[in-house]
């Protein structure tokens, strides 16, 4: 499947920025009263708010595009055809999955479109609730009511995040495994 530059240069920088994003969990200390943060906390803190502005631009982008990839296909939640389509790709897949093989990648998987959706919903919803806690969070206090409900809201979907890179990086491997060439299709920035 062929992707615009402008698509595949926001998949670059999106994966780049949630996949070191997820890396500084692991390292960052967080602030509270009495205990100052470390500098992987900050430089997630900002990177975040960085990143919500990239994917605001990738959502916009999605919308106004031409191309293989349309809204609909991110979120067939919401339609009939394309939910009965999902569901008919889904059983391509698992077909194909007890023949050890996977279906083609040349038309938009319905199936990957929907994970695809989920996905950036996550990291937008991530990278929303980090910078709200980044812009009114006071270190020296604890956080408290709507505040302490976006944190608890950001802090539940890190793990919904690192089941989704796993889901959506181990795919694309599998399909470059199969012969897919999606790798190298996405991550191509010169014109194709």
């Amino acid at each position: 499947m062929q992707y615009d530059r402008l698509t595949r240069l926001f998949h670059m920088l999106i994966a780049f920025g949630i996949t070191t994003q997820m890396l500084l969990t692991l390292v960052m200390v967080h602030p509270k009263p009495g205990r100052d943060a470390n500098i992987f906390y900050n430089a997630h803190e900002y990177l975040g708010a960085f990143l919500l502005g990239i994917l605001i631009l990738n959502w916009a982008w999605t919308f106004i595009r031409k191309g293989p990839v349309s809204p609909g296909h991110l979120f067939p939640w919401f339609s009939k055809a394309r939910l009965l389509a999902l569901k008919a790709d889904i059983a391509k897949y698992i077909s194909h999955l007890f023949r050890f093989k996977l279906p083609t990648t040349e038309e938009p998987s319905p199936l990957a479109g929907s994970i695809q959706g989920l996905g950036m919903s996550a990291g937008t919803l991530l990278a929303l609730s980090g910078t709200l806690i980044l812009l009114y969070a006071d270190p020296s206090q604890k956080m408290t009511g709507w505040l302490h409900d976006v944190k608890e809201i950001h802090e539940a979907l890190g793990p919904v995040m690192w089941g989704y890179l796993a889901v959506h990086a181990g795919a694309g491997m599998l399909h470059q495994l199969a012969g897919h060439h999606i790798i190298q299709s996405m991550f191509r920035l010169r014109a194709q």
